[in-house]
């Protein structure tokens, strides 16, 4: 009986053993040339400079955890920056988009390193601007648990704690009370939200109360259009005259994600409606954004509070 030879299949193993070797070998060139793009990130000032190097060093090596994490940084400044963004729906959704992908990156680095604290703290700072404090207090416990003398660790978390129990007052917020907790409001991460030119971010205010019938944009009578009633005599007052303001909506995880995301931008655009027709606030001074249910601030995702409108105070800088 004829012996069959094993040859072509010994050879076939050592070329792939070869081909495995040299993609080995390549990507550790390219995770070493990637050290050489963070290098130099970090020594830019210019946040556009220093995504661009950031970038090419994930790209290079996806699995470079610090470089996530600084390729979050810069998103984040850039966002928070907002040099050339006008106050439309447009330049807003774009400081937006700047915080989302930032978010991703720090997610990304925390997968591949999860004892990168400084990753935690950026996920903290970021929640806290969008007043998802929840979410935050756990970020910034998160970075204690790995250092606990961090500092800015320690001041995140109390800021998201101060946070949680100042919006524990539910019910009817009246007029003075919110135009006091605009002035009063502690200037923190709050800026860090989104950058808008010429404009600092002063507070958000969370709005549970301001409901709408079954899967409508339509405002609910009673307490919603009273609670509406009382953020338009806020808007209209001298105290806040040189204010903007972004309505956002939110909804929780029922339904999905698409129907959850026009839900929530026709709420805002119907909220927006009620204050210029009602209240006659300039349109001007309003600015819509939908957020469907990614930036949920209460667990469970699916709970009702979740289902919110949220204002958020921006006041224009002096001399402008």
């Amino acid at each position: 009986m004829k012996r069959t030879s094993r040859k072509p299949s010994f050879v076939v193993a050592v070329i792939l053993v070869a081909l495995l070797g040299s993609l080995s070998s390549a990507r550790a060139d390219d995770c070493s040339r990637a050290k050489e793009y963070y290098a130099k990130g970090t020594k830019l000032l210019n946040y556009e400079e220093r995504r661009a190097a950031f970038q090419r060093a994930v790209e290079m090596c996806p699995s470079y955890a610090e470089a996530h994490n600084n390729l979050a940084d810069a998103l984040e400044n850039l966002a928070g920056i907002g040099r050339g963004r006008n106050l439309d729906e447009k330049s807003i959704s774009q400081g937006n988009a700047l915080l989302e992908q930032a978010v991703k990156h720090y997610q990304k680095a925390l997968e591949l390193n999860r004892y990168l604290y400084q990753a935690n703290i950026g996920l903290g700072e970021i929640y806290l601007g969008q007043g998802r404090y929840e979410p935050a207090a756990d970020e910034f416990k998160s970075a204690l648990d790995r250092d606990p003398g961090n500092e800015r660790a320690k001041l995140g978390l109390e800021e998201a704690r101060r946070c949680m129990a100042r919006d524990e007052s539910q019910g009817l917020k009246k007029s003075n009370d919110i135009i006091t907790r605009v002035k009063d409001a502690p200037h923190g991460t709050a800026g860090r939200l989104m950058g808008v030119e010429n404009h600092t971010v002063r507070d958000r205010e969370s709005f549970n109360n301001i409901l709408f019938a079954g899967w409508s944009a339509q405002v609910a009578p009673g307490e919603p259009t009273e609670q509406l009633n009382e953020i338009g005599i806020a808007m209209a007052s001298p105290d806040l005259k040189d204010f903007s303001f972004v309505i956002e909506g939110h909804t929780n995880t029922v339904g999905g994600f698409e129907e959850n995301m026009k839900l929530s931008w026709d709420r805002a655009r119907s909220v927006k409606s009620y204050l210029v027709e009602k209240c006659r606030i300039d349109p001007s001074r309003l600015v819509v954004q939908g957020h469907g249910y990614t930036k949920t601030k209460v667990r469970p995702e699916n709970a009702p509070a979740n289902r919110r409108v949220e204002v958020v105070f921006l006041q224009q800088k002096a001399g402008r």
